[in-house]
């Protein structure tokens, strides 16, 4: 053999296996990123999981924990059944909520039907679960200690439900002076959260439970196998020896094949797998490896785009620097004009006092020329004025307090707040013979006045009350210029400030009675520089939405019936914002 022939086929084998050696890095890295790329989707699906036993274990603790629960009695259980009845209505996953006794009779059962309707069971039709394996392992907990049953699907009198209904159960024994007295058992949908689970996932997600069964498929007819007229394994759709599909250790893998991965999986103490396949195509791995190539490409363009990515920033900030500088401005000129609008009522509410005062004086020069003035006529008239001064002081304090640091979250009640408001406020609004009236309302009933308000501890938060009060001004004069454009009768000139309470929330509706406003107003109304009105700016309203969207972190909505004519903005305000601790009540 010749040495050009001998050089040709040594450069052949080697090429050959440079190739196979490339062809196997590259299978190598594919594989290794698949892993690692799936590994980290297998941590996520794992705090989700963990993330639902977690709420769901302070919903039960909860419940456990409620003194009508406690002292659970079968003669008065209307207060447990309501109960039960909201946890169950403001949880969609909740299909089902009972308290069953230590001899397995359910004793109180509220039922999601699945059409969205929620019932009340009759006692005709409580059953005892004395048998049921989940009702044995829940009477065996501590007392604070929540199990979970076996991911499974929901079984009525002895017969698995059609279609299939995915179901988990969870409980939790209720004591009451040391002695258990029952246990609490919620059944929770299961088929949105696993659909949820399947959204999440990048990749094919399958579970397989110990013996083998599929419970998740991504085929509708694989999943819960076992329960099929005919029962199939994942050995048949893989077609592998069952001993892949034993369980593994908690931080195991095993490779099922080339294309499919399991970790083990504990679902509330069930030992499951988790099997993934990716979802890349072969031409979408090749489009990758081009993209490494493209990648010296865009390296020497990188040496361009850089500097042009940082002239485009600086611009970008400089830009939105200004942004906020002009917002800081308008929010600025808007406190302005508020306090404008305070020092008007100061003038309103010194005029009183400074008559008053006149009127002692010239009493008691007329007491000295008639010779009427004595000690006890100057401590009379001393008192009089003082009472007068005093009151004044006490005006200006309030202004004083009206505009404190914005900037500054503190703990602050709304009925003080709007009391405030209404102090300053109602003396320039009876120029025009409108009358500001405050109301309260904290079980979302009825409503009264915040006068007779018995708990108005209720009323706490922390917030930036200048900044409430700076938008709840906006209002009240907006609602205070709608009624005096209206030119309503006299029964229709009230501004209304009605306080709710809830458990994370308050809301304050401002209304008015002046004739509604258009829907194609209401759709505009914070927007900038639109107004309605022949002499404004139009930016008192956007300012003060976000006043509340940015620094308050609530929500300003306004709704106009144009039928009742009553126009009504909402104020929303969470009770504490996301950086401030959140303590039990």
């Amino acid at each position: 053999m010749s040495s050009t022939w001998r050089n040709l086929v040594i450069g052949i084998f080697l090429s050959t296996l440079i190739m196979v050696f490339g062809v196997w890095l590259i299978h190598s890295d594919i594989k290794s990123q698949n892993l690692k790329m799936l590994h980290q989707q297998h941590i996520i699906n794992r705090n989700y999981i963990q993330e639902f036993k977690n709420t769901q274990t302070q919903v039960l603790m909860t419940l456990a924990h409620n003194p009508d629960v406690c002292r659970f009695n079968a003669q008065k259980s209307s207060n447990v059944s309501s109960l039960f009845y909201s946890f169950l209505k403001s949880d969609k996953k909740i299909m089902q909520l009972r308290f069953i006794d230590t001899d397995g009779n359910e004793k109180i059962r509220i039922d999601r039907l699945p059409d969205g309707t929620i019932r009340h069971t009759p006692k005709t039709e409580l059953q005892n679960k004395a048998d049921r394996y989940y009702f044995q392992e829940f009477m065996t907990l501590n007392q604070n200690t929540v199990g979970f049953s076996e991911f499974d699907l929901n079984i009525e009198n002895g017969k698995v439900d059609i279609p299939f209904n995915p179901t988990l159960r969870a409980g939790i024994p209720v004591y009451h002076n040391g002695i258990k007295n029952g246990i609490i058992v919620i059944n929770y949908y299961m088929d949105d959260w696993i659909r949820q689970l399947k959204r999440s996932n990048a990749s094919a997600f399958f579970i397989v439970d110990s013996e083998g069964y599929f419970l998740v498929h991504t085929d509708p007819l694989w999943s819960w196998s076992k329960y099929h007229t005919v029962p199939k394994k994942a050995t048949e759709f893989f077609h592998l020896s069952p001993s892949l599909f034993v369980p593994l250790q908690e931080t195991d893998y095993r490779w099922i094949n080339d294309n499919t991965v399991a970790f083990s999986l504990d679902l509330y103490g069930q030992k499951l797998l988790a099997l993934y396949q990716p979802k890349v195509s072969p031409n979408e791995l090749l489009l990758r490896r081009l993209v490494q190539f493209g990648f010296i490409i865009l390296l020497s363009l990188m040496f361009i785009v850089i500097p042009l990515i940082g002239i485009i920033r600086d611009n970008f900030r400089r830009i939105e620097e200004e942004k906020n500088k002009n917002e800081a401005i308008l929010i600025h000129q808007s406190k302005l004009d508020a306090m404008g609008d305070m020092l008007g009522a100061i003038a309103h509410q010194w005029r009183q006092p400074l008559n008053s005062i006149g009127l002692i004086i010239q009493d008691i020069v007329s007491a000295f020329k008639y010779g009427e003035l004595n000690h006890e006529y100057l401590k009379t008239s001393e008192k009089g004025v003082m009472e007068q001064l005093q009151f004044m002081s006490q005006t200006i304090d309030a202004f004083r307090n009206f505009f404190t640091d914005d900037k500054k979250e503190e703990p602050c009640n709304l009925i003080e707040i709007v009391n405030n408001i209404h102090t300053l406020y109602q003396k320039q609004l009876n120029e025009y013979e409108i009358t500001l009236e405050i109301l309260c309302e904290n079980t979302f009933e009825e409503i009264h006045p915040c006068q007779n308000e018995e708990e108005p501890q209720k009323f706490n938060l922390n917030s930036h009350p200048a900044l409430i009060k700076q938008i709840l001004l906006s209002l009240i004069t907006n609602a205070k210029e709608a009624i005096i454009s209206a030119e309503h009768t006299l029964q229709n000139r009230t501004i209304s400030l009605t306080l709710y309470t809830d458990s994370d929330i308050f809301r304050i509706d401002v209304s008015d009675r002046a004739g509604g406003m258009d829907p194609l107003i209401t759709e505009r109304i914070f927007e900038p520089y639109f107004t309605t009105k022949e002499i404004g700016t139009g930016l008192g309203l956007t300012i003060a939405h976000t006043l509340t969207k940015r620094h308050l972190k609530g929500n300003l909505i306004v709704r106009s019936d144009m039928e009742k004519g009553i126009t009504t903005f909402t104020l929303t305000l969470p009770r504490y914002h996301a950086d401030t601790e959140k303590h039990t009540l």
